[in-house]
């Protein structure tokens, strides 16, 4: 499966979707139009408005406004990311050094998920729930949450919970999230519809009482328009309804299957299902929020005409056509954590002989720039992606479990993950220019910071880049616990540190370009993807190109691997390769930002043009495979590491 593919055809039926409510909004426009009119008929000194153009301008324009702004208002309160939706629920953030094994069970999963997938690791809710039931909320997948039911950590087991979050992170690599929120949104505003008419009908009462006083006179107008409002809002709810349950079945067939070919294993999901079917409380939440984002769950959260789920045996039988159409006795079964999780530490893997503590110094060996041969080439690498089975997830596994746990510790918590990233940054060539990095942290960080980071420096020295790339991931939840303030000055000297020899490497501004589009995600969010083609950013494409051909022919002609990449987008032969100066990383950010409004396919397009430049000299290297990932992430359209 093509997931970017898939991101776009779900902007497609995002627009369908809207095509739909257009409908919709000019039903309701037409049906409250001839409300008003009936109900001004009433008032002696309005009735010559009835039925003329003017009191259809002015229903029209108050309807449109309604709607709008209340659709927009909650479109906006759930684009703040997927935390606002899982709090409202209940949901408890699962803190990253819990030794609780079920708990630790369930963030192991999801963090070896999203680091195969190139995804940043989510932050993780625990709603106090027996049902059987998880979801994927937030606008995109840099403030995407997992929410997690305690009936799920404690009635599956690993296989199967992880087949429930392959599931769940389909959702986030397909787009659904967005889908979700603006289907939520836009359900929202025309229900409000009925708001209004429950107002207009109390003020009609209230006015009726002081009619009968002699006080006030009228109020016929608003009764007929509270009543009729309540019926137009309620009707559109119910079509609303019937979009949202008709696309969210969809949605949820084509997450099964994903969830299938992540993890090679459907016996995983289809095993969930099963116990859900099997158990007492099934997949039934008793949350306030069920009803709002029923069709954010796993399984179906509510009792319901309009199912915004297929049925299980439907579900089941796509996955196991062989299943006797029975469920296992899910309420016997007891809550436990397999054995892989029962041995982990605070970490989060098995302790190994690399876990010493942090004063002990350990030798340097290679830095961020070593560059390290690979026989995989950068398209065979990105062919890999997309397919996370057992055996990828196990390599995951391992790669985490090769670093030393105290830096895995300190990734875990905001003051350790700062420490963390600086110390990747510290310069041990450069004397001058460590100097004047050691001055930096000291005057801007927090106390103590500096000593901390020298503690951690040591430990880095004999990490492979892949293994400091997965650190970096790691400390993404962390760093999303800063407040605005504190990120702002922790980007700001991140940007220092990089800069404090005067000359950054394209690998360091891939890095820098990390933390700034998925460190930054809650503080400045910014749109996913846009609808620009290749064709009307062929310069900007050919900036990126232009920078890898420069950098990576050690001294060769650039012009041939500049031409091996962007012949993949451009036959014409009429694009030629920028000077060296043209494609500096001043020139590299301006680029990027034009880059980031073309679809989700394009993107995908140029990464490969970019593999295609990489490769050319036939030496495709360890650090040339991360440069390809930081320019990935910096388009929103991640790749996972290099196994």
């Amino acid at each position: 499966m093509d997931f970017f593919e898939q991101q776009d055809k779900a902007r497609g039926l995002t627009g369908y979707l809207f095509l739909l409510f257009g409908f919709a909004v000019v039903c309701i426009i037409i049906s409250i139009f001839c409300l008003v009119s009936f109900a001004v008929g009433f008032e002696r000194d309005l009735a010559a408005l009835a039925w003329t153009f003017e009191l259809a301008v002015i229903s029209s324009v108050g309807t449109v406004i309604a709607v709008f702004i209340a659709s927009a208002i909650r479109i906006s309160w759930l684009s703040q990311g997927g935390k606002v939706i899982a709090e409202s629920m209940g949901g408890q953030r699962l803190s990253q050094n819990t030794k609780d094994p079920l708990s630790r069970q369930v963030l192991n999963v999801v963090e070896e998920m999203a680091i195969a997938s190139g995804t940043p690791v989510p932050p993780v809710y625990l709603m106090e729930e027996q049902g059987i039931n998880a979801f994927a909320a937030g606008y995109s997948p840099r403030d995407a949450v997992i929410g997690v039911t305690r009936g799920c950590a404690t009635k599956l087991n690993r296989d199967q919970l992880q087949g429930v979050m392959a599931h769940e992170f389909s959702h986030i690599l397909n787009g659904d999230m967005r889908i979700n929120i603006r289907l939520t949104g836009i359900i929202f505003g025309i229900v409000f519809l009925s708001s209004i008419g429950r107002i207009l009908t109390n003020i009609a009462y209230v006015s009726g009482g002081r009619r009968r006083n002699g006080k006030d006179s009228g109020g016929g107008a608003l009764v007929i328009l509270g009543i009729g409002l309540l019926i137009i809002g309620g009707i559109g709810g119910f079509f609303g309804a019937m979009i949202r349950a008709s696309i969210s079945r969809q949605r949820e067939f084509l997450a099964d299957a994903s969830a299938v070919q992540f993890t090679r294993n459907p016996d995983g999901i289809a095993g969930a299902l099963k116990r859900i079917g099997g158990y007492s409380h099934g997949s039934k939440l008793k949350s306030a929020g069920a009803q709002e984002f029923s069709h954010m769950f796993f399984s179906s959260g509510i009792s319901s005409m309009f199912a915004t789920h297929p049925p299980l045996p439907i579900r089941i039988k796509r996955i196991d056509p062989n299943w006797k159409n029975t469920y296992p006795n899910t309420d016997k079964i007891s809550a436990t954590a397999s054995q892989s999780s029962q041995v982990v530490g605070a970490s989060g893997f098995t302790e190994s002989a690399d876990s010493v503590p942090l004063s002990q110094n350990q030798a340097p060996a290679q830095s961020w720039s070593n560059r390290q041969e690979r026989p995989q080439s950068a398209q065979t690498f990105l062919k890999s992606e997309g397919k996370i089975d057992n055996e990828k997830l196990a390599q995951v596994r391992s790669l985490i479990a090769s670093i030393p746990a105290s830096l895995v510790e300190q990734a875990k918590e905001p003051f350790g993950a700062r420490c963390l990233l600086f110390a990747l940054l510290l310069d041990n060539k450069n004397l001058e220019a460590r100097k004047r990095q050691v001055q930096m942290i000291e005057n801007q960080a927090e106390e103590g910071t500096f000593n901390q980071t020298e503690k951690i420096e040591p430990f880095l020295t004999n990490l492979s880049c892949e293994q400091k790339l997965i650190l970096v991931e790691e400390s993404r939840p962390a760093i999303a616990e800063l407040s605005k303030n504190q990120f702002s000055v922790f980007q700001k000297l991140i940007v220092q540190l990089i800069g404090a020899d005067e000359s950054i490497d394209l690998f360091e501004w891939c890095l820098h370009k990390v933390i700034e589009f998925d460190f930054g995600k809650q503080h400045y969010p910014r749109q996913l993807h846009g609808r620009a083609s290749i064709r009307s950013r062929i310069s900007d494409c050919a900036v990126i190109l232009g920078a890898l051909s420069h950098y990576g022919q050690e001294g060769a002609d650039p012009k041939p691997a500049f031409k091996k990449g962007i012949q993949a987008l451009d036959r014409s032969g009429q694009i030629k390769l920028p000077a060296s100066q043209d494609c500096g990383l001043s020139s590299m950010d301006k680029a990027i930002e034009r880059l980031n409004k073309m679809s989700a396919s394009e993107k995908r397009s140029l990464i490969d043009a970019c593999a295609r430049t990489i490769d050319h000299d036939g030496k495709t290297t360890d650090i040339e495979i991360q440069i390809l990932r930081g320019i990935a992430c910096a388009l929103s359209c991640p790749l996972g590491p290099n196994l």
